[in-house]
């Protein structure tokens, strides 16, 4: 029987949306999708009864209140309604050790739930930077992530790969307890992973929207794995 898998979605002016790609992505990969409407304290349990995995997905900024700072001036768009669900399910799924999959806002959001902080903008707070805001479609790649020895280096199989790169904000202060698993060549933090959690891994790209790569594959399988082992 296939795992399961829980997207969180997207509030968008009443509404709640979610990219194909990630929904391709976990059926490529053997898992069946549904999609996680804003979650509260009053349905989260019975929520998370019916998922085996759960894809925190990419979007906005976080708030920068939730970790203490007041809003940077290159801050863009924050939705509260997200960042309550979202942080919701992201504590509740990793006491109940279902498998997590932060993708990136997603890994971002993973650190700010358990205490670590972000830049609020890369471009303007991290000296030398690369360009992480890439304007190529998402299939393209367009920049080298080094991996470091951790859960995410076995499963990809290689100390170097190449991702996309869709993002102004990035971890800054790790949350106690996670690990850095991957960095690009200016240093940015370009993922995170719990080494005691089942399967609690953020990656700062977007995996799911390169088709084809083999990298990603390797991911979102042994995501699948986890889920369905859970």
């Amino acid at each position: 029987m296939k795992p399961v898998i829980g997207l969180t979605m997207h509030p968008v002016e009443g509404k709640k949306e979610i990219n194909n790609t990630y929904i391709n992505a976990i059926k490529k990969a053997g898992g069946t999708p549904i999609c996680l409407p804003v979650i509260n304290e009053e349905n989260i349990e019975q929520v998370l009864d019916i998922v085996d995995g759960v894809v925190s997905i990419g979007g906005y900024d976080v708030n920068p209140l939730i970790f203490g700072q007041e809003p940077h001036f290159k801050l863009g768009v924050v939705i509260d309604e997200r960042d309550k669900s979202d942080m919701l399910i992201m504590k509740r799924a990793f006491e109940r050790e279902i498998p997590i999959l932060g993708i990136c806002r997603g890994e971002q959001v993973m650190n700010v739930a358990f205490g670590g902080t972000l830049y609020q903008d890369i471009d303007t707070q991290v000296e030398n930077v690369l360009k992480h805001t890439q304007v190529s479609l998402r299939h393209e790649v367009t920049h080298t992530v080094e991996l470091e020895p951790s859960k995410l280096q076995q499963i990809v199989g290689a100390a170097t790969i190449l991702t996309n790169s869709f993002h102004h904000q990035a971890i800054d202060a790790v949350a106690d307890g996670f690990i850095i698993n991957a960095r690009a060549k200016d240093g940015v933090i370009e993922g995170i992973e719990h080494p005691t959690h089942p399967y609690c891994i953020g990656v700062q790209w977007h995996p799911e929207g390169l088709e084809n790569d083999a990298p990603s594959d390797k991911l979102f399988k042994s995501f699948i794995d986890a889920s369905t082992k859970k």
